[in-house]
């Protein structure tokens, strides 16, 4: 057995019982010949460790990092850290993945000598709607090989593009090289990371085949009603997401010339915002929030990138609502 693992699967875990059987009953069914399991229990409190004990056996790499909970991104990179394999992947426990997904996305990485090798997944409702492609085959069709910023341009242009880590997998030497890292303590982490993967990289494949399911529970907490604190929770991570974003823009300014969604992006990010702030009921929440979304420069990068007159209207008919509000703060 080669020292070094062609794929190393860096897997976050927080409390993950009803999950982790079948996931590692799926991880054993892509039939890998050469895999690296990298567990990273994140302070769980049920019976996580011991259905992670249970499996250690049963893989020829298996490591376990034990951490106090600090979240999927931290996770995620104490993971990073330790890997060995020529390819990374980050999947996501409660989800399923088709046995051939790593097989296939290898086969093309490997081939084409890729940094980038991504495929197409399934949405799965547990609510009885019909299930459907993550990216519709109308919008984005596979590809050949191309280069980062090429795959993102016509990704944002589908307008279905969705920011995950779970659907690719990694050339390790070049997220090592590029010292990519996941941005603690953030939720959606995956679409500033995703970003500066794509602009930054140099060959790309995308293939129109469907081998994960991404499952959605109508009860989990981002499906369901939320609370003035959690909108401006929700807020608050988003204005970090277009700070993260507004400075990749920046460090990469010839790739972004190429990429004139990149700017689009973040006014979309931003038209999510105002659409949290506009749902606080509490007057003193609504007017604390809006005085930040001012003050910390985030509505003039909203409008400064904001493209087509569809976006600039939609901005600019909250403006003076939003405007109305700070001043009375």
């Amino acid at each position: 057995m080669s020292d070094t693992p062609l794929l190393s699967l860096v897997i976050a875990v927080y409390n993950g019982e009803k999950f982790l059987s079948a996931f590692f009953e799926s991880i054993k069914n892509q039939h890998l010949n050469s895999v690296e399991l990298i567990v990273v229990d994140d302070g769980s409190t049920d019976r996580s460790a011991e259905i992670i004990g249970r499996y250690a056996s049963e893989f020829a790499r298996f490591r376990v990092v034990t951490q106090e909970n600090q979240g999927v991104s931290v996770a995620r990179n104490s993971g990073l850290a330790l890997a060995n394999g020529e390819y990374l992947a980050f999947p996501d426990i409660d989800d399923v993945i088709y046995p051939g997904m790593y097989n296939r996305l290898l086969e093309i990485a490997t081939q084409n000598r890729l940094d980038v090798a991504t495929c197409n997944g399934t949405y799965i409702y547990d609510d009885g709607r019909p299930a459907k492609k993550i990216f519709p085959s109308d919008r984005l069709a596979s590809t050949g090989v191309i280069d980062g910023p090429t795959w993102l341009q016509m990704a944002l242009d589908s307008r279905k593009f969705l920011h995950v880590t779970w659907l690719n997998i990694y050339r390790h030497d070049f997220i090592k090289r590029q010292g990519f890292t996941f941005e603690p303590g953030l939720r959606h982490q995956d679409i500033p990371w995703t970003t500066e993967v794509l602009l930054t990289a140099e060959r790309v494949q995308y293939i129109d085949e469907a081998l994960y399911d991404y499952l959605i529970h109508s009860a989990s907490v981002s499906h369901t009603p939320g609370t003035d604190d959690t909108r401006m929770r929700s807020a608050r991570h988003y204005m970090k997401i277009l700070e993260l974003l507004n400075a990749i823009n920046e460090r990469y300014p010839e790739q972004v010339k190429r990429v004139p969604a990149c700017h689009w992006q973040i006014a979309k990010e931003g038209l999510g915002i105002l659409h949290s702030i506009n749902n606080i009921e509490n007057p003193d929440k609504k007017r604390e929030i809006t005085r930040e979304l001012f003050e910390r420069g985030i509505w003039e990068m909203i409008w400064r990138n904001a493209r087509g007159f569809k976006q600039r209207w939609r901005l600019g008919r909250r403006y003076f609502r939003l405007k109305k509000i700070y001043k009375a703060s």
